[in-house]
């Protein structure tokens, strides 16, 4: 349930995707520059670092909003990369800041001549990139020349770059937030993002089989119709039972143990829920559902291309692993499960 500032909120977002759900064609979403204007790209910022206010709870609503109404743009990155310098105390640039966060076992090597980086989200239009990898926390200013940027895209359209830039190019922020904290707020608001696609997945599908008739009947009233809509709600009540508990660390403390648990199984959940709902939502709707006219696939591709965010489902289950050997299996239930 929202509450009433996230309901002005969502339903402002809702408003401004009305046209904007199509992924972008090279350029950045006409949207971005509405988020910006109202202060929503500064959720979660402090205002002395060119911020609107708020706090994780806040960003985290808006993360949902964002992702029921399927909206494509460099929130999360920008929001993410200027949070991080703003608590390092380094001034960010105008215009888009973004994040490439490495896998957590990779070290970005700087001892030789290059870095390639793939799969950079908007990169082309972003003035600097924040990587993030088990070495730590760099600055890579990619207006410079000598960075070459390969455009490329998700499965749902949306930028995702290859960027090459020379070792002398990344700067180390000292003063950053840890890895697991930058790690964690991402993945957390990513887990955000799912749960609110999944939740309009699941809208549209329940709304197309209980108003499609079949045999003089809704298809909702064939029992195996009605099992598959059940098991994509019970996949979206897990979504969000996990994020809320993974909020409750998160607001706690970002980078503890028990919070990249959490986390963990936040995203583990997310992901797997994803795949289920976008398998599940085509299954129902039949050939309506891969229409370019009717909206599920705005939805499910998102879904596809989402779920693997700020860090795979594997990469996120050997995390949680790692947590349940280091804090043993019933610490980690009780992280997962205690009231």
């Amino acid at each position: 349930m929202m509450d009433e500032t996230s309901a002005a909120v969502d339903s402002l977002i809702a408003d401004l995707a009305k046209g904007a759900q199509e992924p972008p064609a090279g350029d950045l979403p006409a949207i971005w520059t509405s988020l910006e204007d109202l202060g929503l790209a500064g959720v979660g910022l402090a205002e002395d670092v060119g911020g609107s206010g708020g706090d994780l709870t806040d960003l985290i609503a808006l993360a949902e909003s964002v992702g029921r109404h399927v909206v494509s743009s460099p929130l999360l990155e920008n929001g993410i990369a200027r949070w991080a310098l703003g608590e390092a105390n380094v001034p960010a640039p105008p215009g888009v800041c973004t994040v490439s966060m490495l896998a957590p076992d990779v070290v970005l090597n700087l001892g030789g001549g290059t870095v390639d980086l793939f799969e950079v989200p908007w990169a082309r239009h972003a003035a600097v990139l924040l990587v993030v990898s088990a070495s730590g926390v760099h600055l890579v200013d990619l207006r410079r020349e000598s960075v070459r940027i390969v455009p490329r895209v998700n499965e749902a359209g949306e930028e995702r770059d290859d960027v090459t830039f020379n070792c002398d190019a990344a700067v180390v922020v000292a003063s950053a937030p840890s890895v697991a904290a930058i790690r964690n707020r991402l993945a957390l608001l990513w887990a955000a993002v799912l749960a609110g696609t999944i939740e309009s997945a699941y809208g549209l599908t329940r709304d197309y089989v209980n108003g499609r008739e079949q045999f003089g009947a809704p298809l909702v009233r064939i029992p195996a119709v009605a099992g598959l809509l059940a098991t994509v709600k019970a996949e979206l009540v897990q979504v969000e039972a996990g994020l809320q508990r993974a909020k409750d660390h998160a607001l706690h403390r970002l980078d503890s143990a028990e919070t990249t648990a959490a986390v963990a199984a936040a995203r583990v959940t997310a992901a797997r829920a994803a795949t289920v709902a976008a398998r599940l939502a085509h299954q129902l709707h039949g050939g309506m559902g891969i229409t370019a006219e009717y909206p599920l696939h705005l939805y499910t591709s998102r879904l596809w291309a989402w779920r693997d965010e700020a860090g795979s489902e594997h990469q996120w289950a050997t995390s949680l692993g790692g947590a349940a050997a280091g804090l043993g299996e019933d610490a980690v239930w009780d992280v997962l499960t205690s009231p």
